[in-house]
């Protein structure tokens, strides 16, 4: 007898977990594919991902309806594409964005907010009664306050500033010489232009470190950047009318023990006191299996 189940899919940059369940909760499958990036692995790999989830959707038994979150699904060509593979095969899909699933994972899906801090930022709440707001997200050109990115990017243009004597001195400087080799001018820019926004990133722990060591312009970027994405969690408090709710906390900045973290916290209780920051009660996984269950009802 053919069993019949969900399917939650986190689309990720690097990874793409599915995770399957009856509808009573009980665990049948859970697997780990490659990338699920359309731009950056190209339509063809694209395609061959798709079918290789639904081939194993379909080994599990009947997939009632399956629930698929990842950055970028706004993407008409990558919509078309998955809905007509799940049409195909005759399952239910559902596409939502990273930071949507992020949220009923994280908060079982019950009215709340979470605060995402990695590569990039976003802030994203949602009402009992479905009413939902999003404040960030808008990518590293012109957002990403209150990321690794943005910890880099500010990093960078205070060690520019110092190098031509613009600005107080930052032990910054000689940080990012001794760790990255970027001496001077001619390395900076080859590092920022030549690389992607990853690399920017990557740079958060070393401001981290000397936030720690009482750097005053390190201990700024930081102040500065928690700033950013505290005024995004009060938009979306405010937007949405939760002013006494819980939030979550994701992304490699909020999720450790880091100086970012402790300053964000600090700045919200002093702004949002009524706010409870709880831990994550599931995956981003687990969320998109839930809303498969909405949507298969």
């Amino acid at each position: 007898m053919s069993v019949s189940f969900f399917a939650g899919v986190d689309g990720g940059g690097t990874r793409t977990s599915v995770i399957c369940r009856t509808a009573e909760g009980v665990l049948i499958g859970q697997k780990t594919f490659g990338p699920f990036n359309l731009n950056g692995i190209g339509k063809d790999a694209f395609c061959l991902l798709l079918d290789q989830i639904i081939e194993y959707l379909k080994s599990l038994g009947t997939c009632l309806s399956v629930s698929i979150g990842a950055s970028g699904v706004d993407n008409s060509l990558l919509q078309d594409i998955a809905k007509d593979a799940f049409s195909k095969a005759g399952i239910k899909l559902r596409l939502l964005s990273d930071y949507e699933i992020a949220h009923a994972g994280a908060l079982g899906g019950e009215e709340g907010i979470i605060a995402i801090s990695g590569t990039g930022s976003v802030c994203y709440g949602r009402t009992r009664d479905g009413r939902c707001a999003r404040s960030g997200g808008w990518g590293h050109l012109i957002g990403d306050g209150g990321s690794a990115y943005g910890l880099g990017r500010d990093a960078l243009c205070a060690v520019a500033r110092d190098i031509d004597g613009c600005s107080e001195h930052t032990v910054l400087t000689s940080m990012l010489s001794e760790r990255k080799g970027l001496v001077d001018q001619n390395t900076i820019i080859s590092y920022v232009y030549s690389n992607d926004k990853r690399a920017v990133s990557s740079l958060s722990p070393i401001v981290e470190e000397a936030c720690s060591a009482g750097d005053p312009v390190a201990m700024r970027i930081i102040e500065d950047n928690a700033k950013y994405l505290v005024s995004d969690v009060l938009a979306v408090s405010d937007r949405l009318a939760l002013t006494r709710c819980r939030i979550v906390l994701l992304g490699g900045l909020l999720e450790n023990d880091t100086c970012f973290r402790k300053c964000f916290v600090r700045l919200l209780v002093q702004s949002r006191p009524t706010l409870e920051v709880v831990e994550p009660l599931h995956n981003a996984a687990e969320g998109a299996l839930l809303e498969a269950k909405v949507s298969g009802r």
